[in-house]
C-alpha cells in the first residue's frame, strides 16, 4: 500500500455512512482537539442547505479525506460519490491525503485500496485522530489551535483586535473593548469585558 505524505493535515473531510455516525462524531471531536479544521456534516450542514453543494464545497476545501469504511459505507451511494470526487482531486494534486479507517473486514474500494489506512475497533476514535495528524509538538498544537480559533471567529463575524484576547477568559463573551495607555515611554493596552467586568493589561 502507498504511504501518504508525512505533512500534518490542516483541513479534513470525514466521509461516513449514517450507521457509523457515532464513530464519525467522536473522530471529528478528536481531530478538532488536535487543532484541525473538520468538515463533518453535523457541524457544517443546516436544515434547508443543499447536501450536494455542501459536500462539493467541503471536498474542494480540504487537504485530507478520512474515509470511515464499513459494510454500511460500502453500500452507501453518497460515500461512493465522495470517494470518487476526492480521488479525482488527488489525481491532480499529489499532496492531498486519503486515509481509510477500517471498522470491519469489508474490502476497501479499489480506488483507495492502495492508501495506507488504520484499523479501528470503533471505540478508539481519539487514538485514530492522533494517528492521522501525526506527532505534534506543544508549540505546533498551540499554533494550530490558535489558527483554528481565529478561523472560527471569522465564521461568526468576530474580527481580530489589537490584543491577544478574542473571548473573555472568565465568561466567554466576545464583547471586549481595549484602550491604549501611555506611561512615559511605556505603552500598554487594557482589555475589559463589557459583560462581566474582567480586565487585563498587556504591554504593546
Amino acid at each position: 500500500m502507498t504511504s501518504t505524505s508525512s505533512k500534518s493535515p490542516e483541513r479534513i473531510f470525514v466521509s461516513h455512512n449514517s450507521a457509523d455516525k457515532a464513530f464519525a462524531r467522536a473522530l471529528s471531536f478528536g481531530l478538532a482537539e488536535q487543532g484541525v479544521s473538520v468538515w463533518f456534516d453535523e457541524w457544517k450542514m443546516r436544515p434547508g442547505d443543499s447536501l450536494i453543494e455542501g459536500i462539493e464545497s467541503g471536498l474542494a476545501d480540504v487537504d485530507c479525506f478520512a474515509l470511515i469504511w464499513s459494510k454500511a459505507a460500502s453500500a452507501s451511494k453518497w460515500v461512493g460519490t465522495e470517494v470518487r470526487a476526492y480521488v479525482r482531486r488527488r489525481v491532480d494534486d499529489g499532496s492531498l491525503r486519503i486515509v481509510p479507517i477500517m471498522l470491519d473486514d469489508t474490502p476497501l474500494p479499489l480506488l483507495v485500496a492502495e492508501y495506507f489506512g488504520i484499523r479501528s475497533n470503533g471505540r478508539d476514535a481519539v487514538e485514530v485522530a492522533a494517528k492521522i495528524v501525526g506527532d505534534t509538538s506543544a508549540h505546533e498544537l498551540a499554533r494550530r489551535l490558535q489558527e483554528r480559533f481565529f478561523d472560527l471567529l471569522d465564521e461568526i463575524g468576530q474580527g481580530v483586535g489589537p490584543w491577544h484576547y478574542r473571548l473573555c477568559p472568565r465568561c466567554g463573551s466576545t464583547k471586549l473593548e481595549g484602550q491604549q495607555h501611555s506611561y512615559g515611554d511605556d505603552q500598554c493596552i487594557v482589555v475589559k469585558c463589557k459583560e462581566c467586568g474582567w480586565e487585563d493589561a498587556s504591554e504593546v
